[in-house]
């Protein structure tokens, strides 16, 4: 006996693979993370950098700058990751800091003292322009500063406002598609 293939066969077949796909793309839109990867768009921005730190008292024993000459444009709830070394870990310590100076006082978010910082961790706040800064606290040593921020922008807190509606709705419409489609081969003779 040989199978006839008719046109509401071949509509129902594909109602039932397109649905399950239907579903799994909403599902897939819905999950999908904001920001991937490293490159532009991304957000992830990146900034490696060396100086040396002259002894206390020269012209050069500090960095003073401001996050956004070393390209980082930090917003209210973006991450910094800093990471540095004074003389390859070795040191002396030096002195490293976090702030910003808001229409003119000085305030500081973040300091220590050490050889090295790997992987420390600040998010910021405020919508200022923030500054790191660098101290050779030695009288008779140079520091080779080698240094490596990693800012992570905020993600948005209202993504469920715009990408859960367009799973939602993509489901719906095929949801009513397979409806339609299976009332119209139901109402053929």
């Amino acid at each position: 006996m040989a199978r006839e293939y008719t046109v509401d066969g071949v509509i129902r077949g594909r109602i039932r693979i397109g649905l399950p796909i239907a579903f799994f793309l909403a599902l897939a839109l819905t999950l999908a993370p904001i920001a991937a990867g490293d490159g532009t768009g991304s957000g992830i921005s990146t900034s490696k950098g060396y100086y040396l730190l002259t002894p206390v008292g020269t012209a050069s024993d500090f960095l003073h700058a401001y996050l956004s000459d070393l390209g980082l444009q930090v917003n209210p709830g973006d991450t910094l990751i800093f990471s540095w070394w004074a003389n390859n870990g070795s040191g002396p310590s030096i002195y490293f800091e976090i702030h910003a100076h808001p229409y003119g006082p000085y305030i500081q978010y973040f300091n220590t003292t050490s050889t090295s910082v790997s992987n420390g961790t600040w998010t910021a706040r405020e919508a200022y322009s923030y500054m790191v800064f660098w101290k050779n606290l030695s009288n008779t040593t140079r520091v080779n500063l080698t240094y490596s921020l990693v800012l992570l922008l905020a993600q948005p807190s209202l993504w469920p406002l715009y990408i859960a509606p367009v799973g939602m709705g993509l489901v719906g419409a095929a949801a009513v598609a397979a409806h339609v489609l299976a009332r119209r081969s139901r109402a053929r003779p």
